[in-house]
C-alpha cells in the first residue's frame, strides 16, 4: 500500500507471512494479553482517563440537571451563519446629483408625464392605505393570540435554544456550558424528512445503581457514565467536517455515531428517577453534533441511528460485561447506512449465525464484579455468504492474509472474543468481496466499534478498506486518491467524542 509504511518487514524474504494452519497457536501470538487489551482499545473511556462519579451518596445529581444543564452558551460558530452577516450599506446619492442626472434627457424634461413622475403620486391616499393596512395586521394578530393556547411549561425557552426548519426538519439545540449538551441548530440533514421509530417499551429494572470506578452496575450488566464535554464535541465536529473538505471531488463522507448502552438500554425514567450523572446522548448526537458538522460543511451525510436502536431496546443490542455493542445492535445501524447510501439491506435471516458463550468483556475486566462473572455474555456472529478475501496488516508490519471475515469465537479466551470480527483491531485492512466483478469501494475508519459492523458491507462494496485511526500511520485522504473509493464511512461511538487522546489520533488521520 503506498501511503502505510510497515514499521518492520514480514520475513527475512520482504514478502508477507501467510498465517499458520494452527488458528490457536497464530492467536496467542498476535491477540494481545488480557491486560494490553484493556488498556489498547482505547474506545472505552477507563475510569482513571475520565471524570468519575464520586462513591459517595452525593455522586447523583438532581433531576432537573438533565433539562438544565442546556442553557446560557453562546451559539457554536455564530460567525458562519450567512444571515448573520451585515448587509453592506448603499451609497446614497445627493439629491441635487440625483435632479442633475433625471434631467439630463431633454425630452424628459419637456415631457408632461416626466414633471408627473417628478411630482410623485398624492401623499394622503398613501398614508391612509398604510394606516389600513397596520390596522388590519394588529387585529390579526391580537385575534390569534386571543385564541392560542397557554405555551407548554416544560418547552425550552427562547433563552435557552434557537430552533431552525431546512428540508422539512425542524431542529431544536440545547444550550449550556461545560461538559452539558451545548449549541446552534442549523439544517440537520439533507435527506427527507422521515418520521422518528417510536422507542420499544422498557420496564425499569428492579435493581438500585452500584458505582464501582468509573462504572454503574445495576443488577447483572455494567454501564458506562457519558458527560458530554463541549471542547472535545466540537473538535469532533471540526475534523469530520474538515474530512469531508479534504476529500471532496474524491469521496462521499458518512459520518456515524453510535450511542452506548447507557442510553439506550435504560428507560429515561430510571436515569430521573436514580438522579444518574450521564449526559443524555441523543440531545449529544442528534441536537448538537450533527446539524453542527452540517452547519460547517453540509456535503457530510450525517447517519441517525439513535432512535433505531431505541425503537429495539428490549433486544440484545449490547453486551452486559463489555463496552462494546452486539453484532445485531450494528445490524440496525447498517439497515440506516443503506438507507442513507441507498443500498438495499440484506435481511438478516440471510446471514449464517453462530454463538459464542461465556465471553465476560471490558467491563468485567474493570471491575471484577461477581455479578457480571456470574452472568456472562453471549457472542452472537452473522456471517455474510459471501466469498471473502481479507488481509490485516499488524502493527509490527507483518499481514495475516486470508484470515477469516469472522474467525471462531471458540478459538478465543473468555476475554476476547470480542476480536472474531474482523481480525480485531488493526491499522489497516483490505476485505475483497471475490464474487463481485466489479462494483464501489469504500474506506471505513474506525476504532472498535466498527469491527462488528464491517461484515455487512461485503455484500455492497467489491472491496472495504480499513483504517483504525489509532494506529494507523498514513492518511484518508491519501488512501481514498490512490484507490479510488467512493465512499468514506467514519463510525464511532459516542463516547469517543469526549476522549481527548482519540480525538487527536481522529483529527490527524484525514
Amino acid at each position: 500500500m503506498a501511503n502505510y509504511t510497515p514499521r518492520r518487514a514480514a520475513g527475512s524474504s520482504g514478502s508477507p507471512r501467510r498465517a499458520p494452519a494452527d488458528r490457536s497457536a497464530e492467536i496467542n501470538r498476535t491477540r494481545p494479553s488480557r491486560e494490553e487489551y484493556s488498556t489498547r482499545d482505547t474506545s472505552y473511556a477507563r475510569y482513571d482517563r475520565q471524570e468519575r462519579p464520586s462513591r459517595e451518596p452525593s455522586y447523583t445529581r438532581e433531576r432537573s440537571n438533565r433539562s438544565s444543564a442546556y442553557e446560557d452558551l453562546e451559539p457554536l460558530y455564530e460567525s458562519e451563519r450567512p444571515w448573520r452577516t451585515a448587509s453592506a450599506s448603499r451609497e446614497r446619492v445627493p439629491a441635487s446629483s440625483r435632479e442633475r442626472q433625471y434631467s439630463r434627457d431633454p425630452q424628459l424634461s419637456r415631457s408632461t408625464r416626466s414633471r408627473r413622475r417628478r411630482g410623485g403620486p398624492p401623499v394622503l391616499p398613501l398614508v391612509v392605505l398604510l394606516l389600513l393596512v397596520v390596522a388590519a395586521v394588529v387585529i390579526f394578530f391580537v385575534a390569534r393570540g386571543c385564541s392560542a393556547q397557554p405555551e407548554d411549561q416544560d418547552a425550552p425557552n427562547s433563552n435557552s435554544s434557537a430552533v431552525s426548519t431546512a428540508g422539512g426538519v425542524t431542529s431544536q439545540a440545547p444550550a449550556g456550558t461545560g461538559s452539558d449538551v451545548s449549541g446552534e441548530t442549523s439544517q440537520v440533514s439533507s435527506q427527507p424528512a422521515e418520521e422518528s421509530p417510536t422507542p420499544a417499551p422498557q420496564d425499569e429494572p428492579s435493581a438500585a445503581p452500584e458505582t464501582i470506578g468509573g462504572l454503574m452496575i445495576v443488577g447483572d450488566t455494567a454501564y458506562e457514565y457519558y458527560n458530554f464535554n463541549t471542547d472535545l464535541a466540537n473538535r469532533y465536529i471540526e475534523a469530520v467536517a474538515g474530512a469531508g473538505e479534504k476529500l471532496n471531488g474524491t469521496a462521499t463522507v458518512y459520518d456515524m455515531v453510535v450511542p452506548t448502552s447507557i442510553d439506550i438500554d435504560l428507560p429515561e425514567s430510571y436515569i430521573e428517577n436514580n438522579s444518574i450523572n450521564t449526559s443524555p446522548q441523543r440531545k449529544a448526537i442528534e441536537e448538537y453534533i450533527y446539524p453542527s458538522i452540517q452547519a460547517m460543511n453540509s456535503s457530510v451525510q450525517t447517519v441517525s441511528v439513535y432512535d433505531t436502536l431505541k425503537s429495539h431496546a428490549n433486544e440484545y443490542l449490547y453486551f452486559r460485561t463489555d463496552h462494546h455493542w452486539t453484532q445485531l445492535g450494528a445490524y440496525y445501524a447498517y439497515e440506516q447506512f443503506c438507507k442513507a447510501r441507498g443500498f438495499e439491506p440484506v435481511p438478516l435471516d440471510q446471514f449464517e449465525r453462530k454463538d459464542y458463550a461465556g465471553y465476560l468483556g471490558s467491563f468485567y475486566t474493570d471491575s471484577q464484579s461477581s455479578s457480571l462473572a456470574s452472568n456472562p455474555d453471549t457472542v452472537e456472529a452473522y456471517i455474510p455468504q459471501a466469498n471473502v478475501t481479507l488481509n490485516a496488516t499488524q502493527d509490527d508490519g507483518t499481514v495475516l492474509e486470508n484470515w477469516p471475515l469472522i474467525a471462531n469465537g471458540d478459538e478465543y479466551g473468555e476475554t476476547m472474543k470480542y476480536l472474531i470480527y474482523a481480525a480485531g483491531d488493526q491499522p489497516y485492512e483490505e476485505i475483497i468481496n471475490n464474487d463481485m466483478a466489479e462494483g464501489p469501494s469504500c474506506i471505513v475508519v474506525k476504532e472498535s466499534f466498527g469491527n462488528c459492523f464491517l461484515p455487512f458491507l461485503v455484500n455492497h462494496y467489491k472491496t472495504v478498506y480499513v483504517v483504525d485511526y489509532r494506529y494507523y500511520d498514513g492518511t484518508v485522504s491519501a488512501l481514498a486518491q490512490e484507490k479510488g473509493v467512493d465512499d468514506v464511512l467514519l463510525l464511532n461511538n459516542v463516547s469517543m467524542t469526549r476522549n481527548e487522546g482519540l480525538i487527536n489520533s481522529f483529527s490527524n488521520i484525514f
